[in-house]
């Protein structure tokens, strides 16, 4: 009985040691080792308060969705791609008898509380003051790695309330035990659109020498890019080392592994966000990467001040809609096809959204042969699909304008239809209708008949072709330009000639 003790105290005492040795080796790292943060990723957002009616999108629900997350991880940043200051249909819009030109934009924005931005292409479609006062405003970092200021002949960095914008920002999330990491974050834009005021340096170079210089100070890095998505690829391959690329530019949501970067994207407008878990062993090194594209609908609230800074801008959109005869909210179509607005498309190719454009202009002047508009005056660079609105319409075409049936010659009409195919990849680039043809042997065809440039056509086209202003299109200018006649437009706000907005919206209620 005494040797049966003592042998059962040994078995007890070799067990026990057995399963702490165990234990110790199976302990999980999360309390010490283990450090996560988490990116809540959006990218090219033109509208604060949704799209689709309202049933997608919509900032409020994003900065909702960030106060959810930061509740499952302090250590939560919600990041924006670029493009958001333009296009809008309300940037178009003057108060206090200035163009609003992306500061409803901001101002949603901040009241969202956006951590980190880098520049799109579409920022630059703004003046350059205009720029300058909307980074101004903004309480959000803007990342710039690539993208500077030009004055006076010196290229410089974009200031902030006097402060450079920074190449690079390193972040230091901790874990419950106060123990921290740094993560570096890049900003890289692609060379799309340079105004006068815009300097570039090399995507791919700029992004491997920010990365050498902060990559001895980094446990990782990541990047925002606003770039397409075979240069997202390109830049993986010369950065391999960038562990998460946080793209924009093209307008659909994807994710792409290269190597050992993953690169993704959400659609645009907020229909969806990204949400990045980051989950880093400081013991091993190893890094891993969670990422989940979340919809951005009804089941996500509103945050109560972001929410208030949209209803402060749609009313204002409201009262300056109701006064020009627009009802945003009315329902005027059911779609059974997505219509592309994209710009990537609209200014190098035909798409069923300038199709549709133009058979309204024509029908708005019912004698006429042609309806020709420029791909520039579409500026939704999204695309639209389910119900449509009259908001839908204007958000596609925020400028408005006139439309006009003149009368000109064969030659004259030969000319503007090959300067619009010159155009190609520019706002310049005609959509046309479809009994318009090019045939390489005989030139322009309209009803499968060549072109006389002797005869004279009726032609219906939007203000800004007739204004001699845009590239190789000189010589379409009304004001000086006597071959061009008979010009018929409307100054009735009733008439879909007063509006190319109207064409549509009237000519979709007719379907």
């Amino acid at each position: 009985m005494k040797q049966f003790s003592l042998f059962a105290l040994w078995l007890i005492i070799i067990l026990t040691a057995f399963t702490g040795c165990r234990s110790s080796q199976n302990s999980s790292p999360t309390d010490e080792e283990i450090i996560k943060l988490t990116f809540l990723h959006i990218n090219d957002v033109y509208e604060i308060g949704g799209v689709g009616g309202g049933k997608y999108g919509n900032l409020a629900r994003v900065a909702q969705l960030k106060k959810d997350l930061l509740k499952e991880n302090p250590n939560t940043y919600l990041v924006l791609s670029g493009d958001f200051l333009n296009p809008s249909v309300l940037g178009t819009l003057k108060l206090n008898g200035k163009r609003i030109s992306g500061k409803h934009m901001v101002d949603v924005m901040n009241a969202s509380n956006i951590d980190f931005v880098t520049f799109g292409n579409h920022e630059f479609d703004l003046k350059e003051k205009e720029v300058l006062q909307r980074i101004n405003e903004s309480k959000f970092e803007w990342i710039a790695s690539n993208t500077f200021y030009y004055k006076n002949e010196k290229i410089q960095p974009f200031t902030r309330n006097g402060k450079k914008l920074p190449t690079h920002i390193i972040l230091e999330p901790k874990n419950t035990k106060g123990k921290s990491i740094k993560v570096g974050i890049l900003g890289i834009t692609t060379k799309y659109n340079q105004p006068d005021f815009v300097r570039y340096t090399d995507e791919y170079q700029t992004a491997k020498n920010v990365y050498q210089e902060i990559e001895s100070k980094t446990d990782f890095s990541v990047a925002l890019t606003h770039l397409l998505e075979d240069e997202d690829e390109k830049l993986a391959g010369i950065v391999p080392q960038l562990r998460l690329l946080m793209g924009g530019h093209d307008h659909e949501n994807m994710k792409f592994v290269y190597g050992k970067t993953i690169m993704a994207k959400a659609d645009a407008n907020a229909r969806t966000a990204y949400i990045h878990r980051l989950t880093y062993n400081t013991k091993t090194k190893k890094l891993q990467i969670d990422s989940e594209l979340k919809t951005i609908d009804k089941t996500i609230g509103y945050e109560p001040t972001a929410k208030a800074a949209i209803e402060k801008w749609d009313k204002i959109a409201d009262s300056v809609f109701e006064a020009q005869g627009f009802d945003i909210k009315k329902e005027i179509y059911k779609l059974t096809e997505t219509l592309d607005a994209r710009e990537s498309s609209i200014r190098n190719f035909q798409t069923n959204a300038g199709t549709l454009i133009v058979d309204a202009m024509a029908d708005a002047f019912p004698n006429t042969q042609l309806a020709v508009v420029g791909s520039g005056s579409v500026r939704l660079d999204d695309q639209i699909t389910g119900t449509i609105t009259e908001y839908d319409i204007l958000r596609m075409l925020p400028f408005g304008g006139k439309i006009y049936q003149i009368t000109i010659s064969g030659d004259i009409l030969t000319q503007f239809l090959d300067a619009g195919t010159k155009n190609k990849g520019t706002g310049g680039y005609l959509q046309y209708q479809e009994k318009l043809k090019f045939d390489a042997q005989q030139g322009w065809l309209l009803n499968n008949k060549k072109i006389d440039k002797n005869k004279q056509y009726t032609v219906v086209t939007n203000d800004y072709n007739l204004s001699g202003k845009e590239a190789n299109m000189e010589f379409m200018n009304i004001k000086t330009n006597k071959e061009i006649k008979n010009i018929i437009s409307s100054d009735d706000i009733k008439s879909p000639q007063s509006d190319i907005r109207k064409a549509v919206i009237l000519y979709l209620q007719k379907l």
